[in-house]
């Protein structure tokens, strides 16, 4: 716990840190656009969760990860 909160720039470069990866490689979730705009500070790949439409959010999430997407049924 490092007692630095979204969206505080910190959090997400701590977690980069930490994770031993570049912003670029990763992807940020969030239903929360105040922590959207946090991540993207930082170079962060986001998606703003729409909990009312989960599997767009996702597909958009497994897109920018160069997977296979949910609406093309090659996951169930």
């Amino acid at each position: 716990y490092t007692k630095i909160l979204k969206p505080d720039p910190r959090a997400y470069r701590h977690c980069l840190e930490e994770l031993g990866l570049p912003a670029a490689a990763c992807v940020f979730v969030d239903d929360q656009e105040r922590n959207i705009r946090g991540a993207e500070a930082v170079g962060l790949q986001t998606v703003h969760f729409d909990v009312l439409n989960p599997r767009h959010s996702y597909d958009d999430a497994l897109r920018l990860l160069g997977l296979p997407l949910l609406t093309q049924g090659e996951l169930t």
